[in-house]
C-alpha cells in the first residue's frame, strides 16, 4: 500500500487501544482515502492515557520521554518501535538494557503514522 498515491493513502500503527480509538475516529471521519490500521485484537497493556495518545497520533511520531532515560540528550541508543507487538517487545527491551546497562542512555520513539518517516515533499503528514 505504501507504494500508491501519497496524497492517498495513510498508514497507522497504534500501540495501545487509546491510540487506536483516536485512530479509528480520524479514519472513519476521512474522506476519499485509503487508511490501513494494523492492530491486534489481544489484552495488552495500556501506554498513554487518552490526551498523550491523541497529542502523539496528531504528531504521528514521537518520543516517550517515560519510556526514556537519555533527560533530553545525546542517547547511547535509540530505540524504536511501530505498532502494539513492537512497542511491547521493544519496551522489554529497554527494560533489560537499563538493568543489564545502567549508564547507557536510551531513548525510545514510537510511530504511529506510518507515513511521518517520509519526507514532506513525498507525502503530506511527512
Amino acid at each position: 500500500m505504501v507504494n500508491k498515491k501519497a496524497d492517498i493513502i495513510r498508514v497507522y500503527l497504534p500501540p495501545d487501544a487509546n491510540t487506536l480509538l483516536y485512530v479509528a475516529d480520524t479514519c472513519l471521519r476521512s474522506h476519499d482515502l485509503i487508511n490501513v490500521v494494523v492492530a491486534g485484537k489481544q489484552p495488552a497493556p495500556q501506554w498513554l492515557s487518552m490526551d498523550a495518545a491523541i497529542k502523539h497520533c496528531r504528531a504521528g511520531i514521537g518520543i516517550w520521554n517515560w519510556a526514556s532515560n537519555d533527560e533530553g540528550g545525546e542517547p547511547d541508543v535509540v530505540m524504536a518501535c511501530a505498532g502494539d507487538v513492537p512497542t511491547l517487545e521493544t519496551l522489554a527491551a529497554v527494560d533489560y538494557l537499563r538493568r543489564a546497562v545502567p549508564s547507557l542512555k536510551v531513548r525510545l520513539v514510537n510511530v504511529v503514522d506510518l507515513m511521518t518517516l517520509q519526507p514532506s515533499e513525498e507525502h503530506p503528514h511527512g
